[in-house]
């Protein structure tokens, strides 16, 4: 080839290289859909994958993926932190979310948008701490709030999903929580609330008044209730282990004892009961998960895959419909048993910063294969 031919072909390759290379080389790629797919993924290469506060699933836990981020323009999911999660008894595309210190949250399309619910009679406060949000599966338009604001814990109704509320008990001392609500399965006139403080009260009027059923010796993180025979009641403690009534509370039996034989601590996170047989009992504790099979007589620690620097449990939640299915929740991790607890699958969550932890564990009781994770 003549040098001055060969000086043209270098000048003419030189060019095209500068062309791919800049910025505008792009529309030509583009062109190519194999180039255009290497280029798009080298300006992806380094962005910021934008997370939530909430996560579902839709195929029973195979993916996971963030609910919408943006509330508004100037507040994101991702910065607030989530305590409870609970879907509409008749319309599940609908559900409430409560938080940290940000109020109570809805959505009506499944997450796709949220909306912050501001109390028509300004009771519930914008700023409140909503750890429990529970609705009556016979009156669904009764909704109560277990909530923390001006530093004393609330119980609050409301009979319009949510519109407005009423407060019908206040903690006697300041820096205690309502912590847990449930509601019997049977006659949801009778309700019970925990505090941190260790009450135990109950409700026959569906929240309007309440009477002192126990004074707990541990702070109350959950109640439960035996589906099948409503007065055995469960009450976990985050610092005194668990109790349980058989009597509708009149008579209590401490495990602090059986739990101490299969584990050393009695911090309990959460507590379910097996929707099938009432004498299956899964535990999550600060350092694993613990199942009984005689109704807390006596337990088994779980092997799991869980590393001890990823401890302690944060969330338990059995399949209403299938009591083989129970995922648990461990800081950034969602693990998944098929078997009722034997063998485990687990999959990482990508969270907002690494102090956040998988607080609640919420399945849709209508489409069971989707599941919600809220993060706090």
């Amino acid at each position: 080839m003549k040098p001055l031919a060969l000086i043209i072909v270098v000048g003419i390759l030189f060019g095209i290289a500068t062309l791919i290379l800049s910025s505008s080389g792009e529309s030509i790629l583009g062109s190519f859909p194999p180039l255009k797919a290497l280029v798009n993924k080298n300006k992806n290469a380094n962005k910021k994958i934008e997370t939530s506060n909430i996560f579902r699933t839709i195929d029973e836990g195979e993916v996971w993926f963030p609910q919408s981020n943006t509330i508004s323009a100037d507040t994101k999911i991702g910065n607030i932190g989530v305590l409870d999660i609970a879907l509409d008894v008749v319309d599940s595309n609908i559900g409430y979310v409560g938080t940290a210190s940000n109020g109570l949250y809805k959505t009506i399309n499944n997450g796709q948008n949220w909306e912050k619910l501001f109390d028509r009679n300004q009771v519930l406060l914008p700023n409140a701490g909503v750890l429990r949000v529970v609705q009556d599966t016979r009156k669904p338009d009764n909704i109560y709030l277990a909530a923390y604001q001006n530093e004393r814990g609330v119980f609050l109704k409301s009979t319009d999903k949510g519109l407005s509320f009423i407060q019908t008990y206040i903690a006697e001392y300041d820096k205690y929580a309502v912590s847990a609500i449930t509601v019997d399965p049977k006659n949801s006139n009778v309700i019970y609330i925990g505090t941190t403080q260790g009450g135990f009260f109950k409700s026959s009027d569906y929240g309007s008044s309440w009477e002192v059923i126990e004074w707990i010796t541990g702070s109350i993180s959950e109640i439960v209730i035996n589906n099948r025979n409503t007065n055995e009641i469960y009450v976990a403690t985050s610092d005194r282990g668990l109790f349980r009534t058989e009597d509708g509370g009149k008579k209590w039996k401490n495990f602090a004892k059986e739990i101490s034989k299969a584990a050393a601590s009695n911090q309990v996170k959460s507590i379910q009961i097996d929707p099938t047989n009432a004498n299956i009992l899964y535990l999550g504790v600060t350092n694993g998960l613990l199942k009984s099979l005689d109704r807390g007589e006596s337990w088994k620690f779980l092997e799991m895959l869980i590393p001890p620097t990823n401890l302690p449990i944060d969330s338990v939640k059995v399949d209403p419909t299938d009591r083989n299915n129970v995922y648990v929740g461990v800081k950034d991790l969602i693990y998944k048993s098929e078997d009722g607890g034997t063998n485990w699958s687990v999959k990482r969550i990508i969270l907002p910063t690494k102090e956040k932890r998988i607080s609640v564990i919420t399945i849709d009781t209508k489409e069971p294969q989707s599941v919600y994770l809220g993060i706090r």
